[in-house]
């Protein structure tokens, strides 16, 4: 039975379905209703319990029409032209060998190309069904009614199959038949579901649904294919025809697909539905972290639920469990330290270290309290007692249960997302999370780890001033990636401070002013500011001898911010990074940008810098090194967010989650951009 076509692999067929007959401009019809009568149709005309009624000469039962919209008009001619294809007789063609199902199927796809294909598998499902249904509704009233229902029985040779002896023999047969009818209903079903769920959901990033969906013409091809076969099988059946026409291949692969959609939904609901939780959490977190208070944000996280199932804690070596608002009060000024792990990757050097830091903390540092996550999927009996086992060696407090959508959110960017090892998660008395792996500190220094995460933990507010003995964002890539010999010279100077600047004539002319007015004060100490202008195009610089085009500028910048991560550990990295997206957010606008030396000192609105360069020209200090002024005097200004949302595009492959560079709350995504209006904050 099987064809040229049918013996391709799926890519081969999706490529040639997806080239000849994908869908044009449909004429609208209610798909839905269509469904549900040709599933009405089929679930009763496929019943295994009809033949034994027959056999037994049992009338049929009375039913309730289905519920079918008032305005649905059946499009009986489309159906009617399907049908006459699938009903005709196994004749000759000119070769003299059997007509096949290719050429059938084909020609049913030329009719239904301008249809969307879930409408495609529908409407050829229906038009099946329409002759299907008829014929065994005839079968029940065969020789118990009108002659006009007799007489039409035999037009579509009802009693060939339905004489007791025939029926009986062939039973097999028919039920083989209805298993394979009732499959393909189910595929199609299917079908349509996966169809919905990407229209209501095209814009979330479900690799799954997405899968699915490319595969949904190969599955229509398989579909309709099937119910070719099934009516040749009706038309062979009605026969008089001894040799048995085979169905098995087709429905092993109707099964398979079958299984395949089943899983491929499932798993579709499965992650949209995390994924409307996490909105869900981020949205309510949001709110929780606005109160700058950590027991309303542990509160949360500890309230949330993911399966139905809230987080038992308990705390100390005897694993005593704690009521989840005793918890929440005796944390609620601290510092929490999430300890995260799996159940089967905990190292015992870990938790050595973790004990010394947590017998240590009453000394040193009183404001501090461990929490164990642990990471597990299924909690099945076996894993309660690795649990137990585990937490009795552990004196501080454990959380079981946690959901994973929370797990997540602590984790707060992919690319310190949990993968196997463990980490430690660090969050502030003001709810703000200050470190996603704080282990290797840990590790590496005991209970003075404190010390080194210092330029990470600090209240919200703008990022500290960075003493000279800590990282400084590196700009020698960008300069080297410049176009402009004269500013790359200029750039090894490290008297010299530069100002990058982007923005309107009349800012600039003002820059221009400002400067040469701070350059007369400041060139006693032999320190001296250049302007570069960064424009469109090179045309429009003018007499700036250090301009630097529009294009190789921001160029520059996102391939530094792609190569961090090879040169700065996590903590210089964390605060790098917010540097460049600051610079990032104020692409679209009016900026500058201040460097020294291949450091970066500033990047801010060229506001910020009017009001350094005016206190510099009243106060005229004594300068020798220029860049820790101005980074000094902009971080001893008082901090509110900047009066527009923060909003910029992250270069490379970008993280799901975004922490504001200004406030640190968590961005908004929009497409790959992200955008925060710092809420909570009182605004300029």
């Amino acid at each position: 039975m099987a064809s040229k076509l049918t013996e391709m692999s799926d890519e081969e067929i999706l490529n040639f379905i997806n080239g000849k007959y994908s869908p044009g401009d449909s004429t609208a019809f209610d798909v839905g209703d269509l469904f549900t009568i040709t599933k009405t149709i089929i679930d009763h005309a496929t019943r295994n319990s009809m033949v034994d009624d027959i056999l037994k000469s049992a009338n049929a039962l009375n039913e309730k029409v289905p519920n079918i919209n008032d305005s649905f008009i059946s499009p009986l001619c489309t159906l009617k032209s399907i049908c006459c294809e699938m009903s005709s007789c196994m004749d000759k063609a000119c070769s003299g060998e059997e007509i096949s199902i290719q050429p059938r199927t084909e020609v049913i796809f030329d009719k239904l190309k301008p249809y969307p294909w879930d409408a495609k598998a529908v409407l050829a499902l229906a038009a099946f069904a329409l002759e299907y249904g008829d014929f065994w509704h005839l079968a029940q009233l065969y020789g118990q009614c009108n002659q006009l229902t007799n007489s039409l029985a035999i037009l579509k040779r009802v009693p060939v199959l339905t004489k007791h002896a025939i029926l009986e023999k062939r039973k097999e047969e028919v039920l083989e038949l209805n298993h394979l009818i009732k499959a393909t209903l189910q595929v199609t079903d299917f079908i349509f579901k996966v169809e919905d769920l990407f229209v209501h959901n095209h814009n979330e990033n479900v690799k799954e649904l997405d899968k699915a969906v490319k595969s949904i013409p190969t599955y229509v091809f398989w579909t309709i294919t099937t119910i070719v076969a099934c009516a040749v099988k009706v038309t062979h059946l009605t026969s008089d025809e001894e040799e048995p026409y085979p169905l098995s291949y087709l429905v092993t692969k109707i099964e398979g697909i079958l299984k395949i959609l089943e899983e491929q939904h499932a798993s579709c609901e499965k992650e949209l539905d995390k994924l409307k939780k996490h909105r869900k959490l981020v949205r309510i977190m949001s709110e929780a972290r606005s109160t700058h208070q950590i027991m309303n944000v542990i509160n949360t996280l500890i309230q949330f639920r993911d399966d139905g199932k809230l987080p038992t804690i308990s705390v100390g070596s005897s694993v005593k469990e704690v009521k989840s608002e005793i918890f929440v009060e005796e944390i609620k000024d601290n510092y929490v330290l999430f300890y995260i792990s799996s159940l089967e990757n905990n190292k015992k050097d870990d938790i050595s270290h973790l004990k010394e830091v947590h017998d240590q903390f009453p000394k040193k540092y009183k404001n501090w309290t461990i929490v164990w996550i642990p990471i597990v999927e299924d909690w099945t009996e076996d894993h309660r007692k690795k649990f137990e086992e585990l937490a009795s060696e552990m004196p501080w407090y454990k959380v079981q249960f946690f959901s994973s959508i929370v797990i997540k959110f602590l984790s707060a960017d992919d690319r310190l997302s949990f993968k196997g090892n463990p980490k430690c998660v660090v969050m502030s008395p003001q709810a703000q999370l200050q470190s996603h792996n704080t282990l290797d500190l840990i590790r590496k220094y005991g209970i003075n780890f404190f010390d080194h995460l210092f330029p990470v933990v600090v209240p919200p507010g703008p990022l500290p001033v960075v003493p000279p003995e800590d990282p400084r964002l590196e700009l020698k890539p960008f300069f080297e990636s410049l176009k402009n010999e004269e500013l790359k010279k200029l750039s090894k100077d490290k008297k010299t401070c530069i100002f990058f600047f982007g923005g309107t004539v009349e800012s600039w002319i003002k820059l221009e002013k400002n400067v040469k007015e701070v350059n007369d004060t400041v060139k006693v100490f032999g320190v001296a500011i250049e302007l570069s202008r960064v424009v469109l195009h090179e045309a429009e610089a003018g007499e700036s001898k250090y301009s630097e085009t529009h294009e190789a500028f921001w160029s520059g910048i996102e391939n530094l911010l792609l190569s961090l991560l090879d040169h700065y550990n996590e903590v210089e990295y964390k605060i790098v990074k917010a540097e460049l997206h600051k610079l990032l957010s104020y692409k679209h606008g009016e900026w500058i940008m201040v460097s020294q030396k291949y450091e970066l000192i500033a990047s801010c609105r060229p506001a910020t810098i009017f009001d350094v360069l005016e206190n510099m020209s009243q106060s005229k200090p004594s300068i020798s090194l220029l860049g820790s002024y101005i980074q000094n005097f902009i971080a001893n200004k008082p901090w509110s967010p900047p009066s527009e949302c923060c909003q910029f595009v992250n270069p490379g492959n970008p993280p799901k989650i975004m922490d504001c560079p200004f406030c640190r709350h968590p961005m908004e995504t929009i497409s790959v951009a992200y955008k925060c209006c710092h809420p909570g904050y009182p605004h300029n």
